[in-house]
């Protein structure tokens, strides 16, 4: 009809005076209808279960490279992103230390050979009860939905940056989360040095433009504020005007006294050192209550007093909050079955609570509920001292922590740190020759309970519970009833292995368990090493090396392809 009208108008309307007309358009909603799906699509004959994982991260990726294909079970990943992406080296990313493409590894090539189903595109919903999952197919113009049932869905979508409400950081700050955003600010930082040689740009327009402010003292900000610092240093006084390098800054604001506030304090202090020799300023015991276009506005976390910090660049690397995804999980679980508003809830087995066994989560959207000892106190006393009266000498008590540590994972470090805790209660050797009384015994259970706190949401947790659940379906994934079985069974624990982060010039810091720590430039070579044997695949692993050797020889790329 509305092509016949603007047929009619052509032919009688006067070529100098065209007769224009307004037609109304109805609003086209951008969020995907599913009733026009077709029905969900299941599993082909023959096949006991089918396993649908969402998400391409460190988790996922590890869970399907170790788990082992069967006939009979059917593995369908599904992620808007087809490849895999080595986080840890995004800040190398960002300033071409090391080439995008020489951290990321295609989805395919790692699932081709097992046979496991890849889908590009997001889930977007769920029906928890009916086990379907919605998709819709990612980049493509056309939009194309599908629905898809499962039997066990496996949950890796991972979480989002968090800017705790405060005005202005989605408009006037950059993130680095996803490989997108490190590649849009290495074009950025690019375009600034670029804009502030241009004929006629004052000096004070020369500082404010290259003036870049980080948010976040933890591990990616500070490897952030270290790789744009020798990024200046070494290749910036190398190619432009030498007094351009003078002008530049970088500034990292922390909530804490410290920055890396979550490493050994010896570690913390040497990198606060660092930055302070190598020109970085740290605003430390700040927040940030409000970021402006140029500017972000900090309060004193004591005395509350605020002041403005200007910007060329402000990049926001603190903090991260439930995916949206999650939020519909939640929704669809039983009331009261998650506990966590953060991340969704699992048990010792990563199975989501109020699921019924049929949904496993992990990496940074889920969160284990580790139970506190300090309940059962009464009944592991009993046992192990023989009565109410009796008293846990030493190697009693040390037995009696790892053999709890069976149900309380947090049990078998406290168990190594014994006598640490013991000293925190004021005991000493001498106190505790004769064993301790029940009193005693719950005054330690409750000091070990006080210290519980979630896993970090780092690459380590992640990869652990990749290969936790990845070896639980290979041990007990026969069928239904096995895998059941093998729930009640088994627990994950988490060993930490250490931390590490690179500080600027050739140095970084490495913590390791028992108190050992690592600084300097060696420290620096060995985390280079590090982070290349730890790529996903060869061929990754080869392609950063390349890059550290050619950035070492000729240095960072700074050429801007359009």
């Amino acid at each position: 009809m509305a092509s016949t009208t603007m047929a009619a108008l052509q032919v009688h309307a006067k070529p100098k005076h065209r007769v224009r007309r307004r037609f109304k358009t109805k609003a086209v909603s951008t969020t995907p209808d599913m009733s026009r799906t077709k029905p969900p699509f299941e599993s082909p004959a023959g096949v006991k279960y089918r396993i649908a994982v969402l998400g391409t991260g460190w988790a996922s990726m590890t869970f399907l490279s170790r788990l082992e294909p069967k006939e009979d079970v059917e593995v369908v990943l599904v992620s808007p992103r087809n490849y895999f992406l080595y986080t840890p080296l995004l800040p190398s990313a960002a300033t071409g230390a090391v080439e995008s493409r020489a951290i990321v590894e295609p989805v395919r090539s790692k699932l081709s050979g097992k046979g496991f189903q890849f889908y590009n595109a997001e889930c977007v919903d769920l029906d928890t009860e009916e086990k379907v999952i919605s998709c819709v197919a990612a980049g493509v113009t056309q939009p194309y939905r599908f629905r898809m049932k499962y039997d066990y869905l496996v949950v890796g979508v991972g979480a989002v940056p968090n800017t705790f409400n405060v005005p202005g950081v989605e408009e006037n700050c950059l993130f680095l989360k996803e490989m997108l955003d490190a590649n849009n600010l290495r074009r950025t930082v690019n375009r600034r040095f670029e804009r502030a040689v241009l004929p006629g740009t004052s000096e004070k327009r020369i500082r404010e433009v290259l003036t870049f402010v980080i948010v976040g003292g933890g591990p990616s900000g500070v490897e952030l504020a270290a790789e744009l610092d020798d990024l200046i240093q070494k290749d910036i006084a190398k190619t432009f005007p030498p007094a351009l390098a003078r002008c530049a800054s970088v500034q990292i604001v922390e909530l804490q006294d410290h920055i890396l506030s979550t490493y050994d304090r010896r570690l913390a202090e040497y990198a606060t050192q660092r930055f302070q020799r190598n020109g970085i300023k740290t605003i430390l015991n700040s927040r940030v209550v409000q970021v402006n276009r140029g500017s972000i506005i900090v309060a004193d976390k004591i005395t509350n007093e605020e002041r403005e910090v200007p910007f060329g660049i402000c990049v926001w690397c603190t903090g991260i909050k439930l995916n949206p995804l999650c939020n519909k999980i939640m929704a669809g679980l039983p009331e009261g079955s998650q506990t966590n508003v953060r991340s969704l809830t699992v048990d010792k087995s990563l199975c989501v609570a109020g699921s019924n066994g049929s949904m496993f989560a992990f990496g940074d959207c889920a969160t284990i509920v580790r139970p506190k000892s300090i309940a059962f106190a009464e009944q592991m006393f009993l046992k192990a001292a023989g009565g109410a009266d009796g008293r846990l000498r030493m190697p009693q008590l040390y037995k009696l922590l790892i053999d709890a540590s069976q149900e309380f994972t947090h049990l078998e470090e406290a168990a190594r740190k014994l006598d640490k805790n013991l000293k925190l209660l004021g005991m000493d050797s001498t106190a505790t020759a004769s064993g301790l009384d029940f009193e005693q015994f719950k005054a330690l259970l409750n000091l070990i309970d006080a210290g519980l706190r979630a896993l970090p949401a780092t690459a380590q947790v992640a990869k652990q519970q990749g290969e936790f659940l990845a070896d639980f379906f290979n041990a007990n994934g026969d069928d239904h009833f096995t895998i059941e079985q093998g729930r009640q069974k088994q627990s994950f624990s988490y060993k930490h292995r250490g931390s590490l982060a690179y500080v600027g010039d050739e140095a970084a810091v490495m913590e390791f368990p028992g108190a050992i720590i690592l600084k300097g430039v060696f420290a620096g070579y060995v985390w280079k090493g590090f982070e290349t044997i730890s790529q996903f695949s060869v061929r990754n692993t080869l392609l950063v090396s390349i890059c550290w050797l050619r950035t070492w020889v000729f240095g960072r790329d700074i050429s801007e392809l359009r």
